[in-house]
């Protein structure tokens, strides 16, 4: 026989995991996405400048980085 504070336990449960599995699998698609635009701007970084040192290329990205808030900045502020 079902009791009611037990049927809701059970759905808190059930919903929880899958938040937290929806939570994961959200997370690891944004880290693939962000790792696959690193490897692209790498990629054209090194065309550009072979020999360019990972201090180097980490100001690129930060670069890369502070550009893109800028251009998300500007377009909210109108």
């Amino acid at each position: 026989m079902s009791h009611e504070g037990n049927d809701k336990i059970t759905d808190n449960e059930r919903d929880n995991s899958s938040q937290i599995t929806l939570s994961k699998n959200m997370v690891f698609a944004i880290t693939e996405l962000g790792i696959g635009m690193v490897q692209e701007i790498a990629a054209e970084t090194l065309k550009r400048k072979p020999s360019m040192t990972v201090k180097e290329f980490a100001k690129v990205l930060d670069e890369y980085l502070e550009n893109h808030k800028n251009k998300i900045d500007g377009s909210t502020s109108k």
